[in-house]
């Protein structure tokens, strides 16, 4: 009787913990189309992200679990980030133009403010994902025209934009075709790219002071590790491992970059996963972006949850604080 007792304990404790260290996904929004971009700010607490074919940015509060939008209804909104030591200022992307939008404004576009405008001849570009690196200064890409999944090859750029070149922002790469992933590793060294038709993960050489990337080389391949989708947004954790949305590959991966080795797949409930964020309070709750675009109805009838934001816990990872954008006086701009 004994023994059996400590056997039925033993099932018992190792259950409990395995389920403590199984990841859990919730969903926190649905009915998105296109949901992409995802930015933690830690001084509010919140997480921002947009539905670039919605023509929306949303914010999740952490606190209240409130979410707040804004219609832009000017064009695809594929980017926003945070403006340093101003609450509520973000920086967003419409269509190749870059601009001020402060949260608690008009609900409509025209409390948007102009700071830059990029591809100009290139009327069927947009820009995409972006990120910002250290020393506060953007790093965004663009992309060429798209129709039905197809995007025209080599029409896009990596750009560099801060607070003294915002009018004329330095290419960095090109040609790309789709600028998606950015990630520094914590010693700034190494900066990780993603032109996601390519189907690889890339890594520069990377000098923060200058601002220069050099020595490009494919840290990953989907192809040779038999990854199925496209890698899409990307963010890094505080041990260096690489998190990885995998578009049309109903998954996140986790990579260890220093080995090039696939350490982990968390599959979720729906095909078009685009982007991945580490946010809460500890910064252990993985954000995942997903959309429906382009699915049938049939397809739409089997991901229900397709077009939603994600909440992934319990990975036993967490992340780095999101840099902020650096702009003096931005809120008089």
């Amino acid at each position: 009787m004994i023994i059996k007792e400590l056997i039925l304990t033993t099932l018992f404790v190792n259950c409990f913990a395995y389920r403590a260290t199984t990841p859990l996904i919730k969903n926190v929004r649905r009915g998105g189309t296109h949901f992409e971009g995802p930015h933690w700010s830690t001084a509010e607490n919140a997480l921002y992200w947009v539905d670039i074919q919605g023509q929306q940015v949303h914010r999740f509060d952490a606190e209240t679990s409130n979410i707040t939008s804004k219609t832009i209804g000017y064009g695809p909104v594929s980017l926003v980030v945070t403006v340093k030591d101003y609450p509520k200022l973000i920086l967003i992307s419409v269509r190749s133009e870059l601009y001020f939008l402060p949260w608690d404004s008009f609900e409509n576009d025209s409390s948007l403010r102009l700071l830059s405008v990029v591809d100009l001849g290139l009327p069927n570009n947009r820009c995409n994902d972006g990120k910002v690196d250290a020393k506060g200064r953007l790093w965004f890409g663009t992309m060429g025209k798209e129709v039905n999944n197809n995007v025209d090859m080599d029409q896009g750029t990596l750009y560099l934009m801060d607070e003294h070149n915002y009018d004329d922002p330095m290419d960095k790469v090109r040609p790309v075709t789709v600028s998606n992933g950015i990630a520094w590793t914590a010693d700034k060294k190494f900066m990780f790219y993603i032109d996601s038709p390519t189907r690889n993960i890339d890594v520069f050489d990377f000098d923060l002071e200058e601002g220069s990337v050099r020595n490009r080389r494919t840290l990953f391949s989907y192809q040779a590790n038999n990854v199925s989708g496209v890698p899409d947004g990307m963010t890094i954790d505080t041990d260096g491992n690489l998190w990885v949305a995998c578009f049309n590959g109903w998954k996140v991966i986790k990579i260890d970059p220093r080995a090039g080795k696939l350490l982990e797949q968390h599959r979720l409930p729906v095909a078009k996963v685009t982007s991945v964020m580490w946010g809460g309070h500890d910064l252990s709750t993985l954000f995942v972006t997903t959309s429906k675009v382009g699915l049938s109805q049939a397809e739409l009838n089997a991901q229900p949850e397709a077009g939603s934001l994600f909440a992934i816990e319990g990975t036993g990872a967490k992340g780095l604080p999101e840099n902020q954008f650096v702009f003096a006086n931005a809120a008089t701009f």
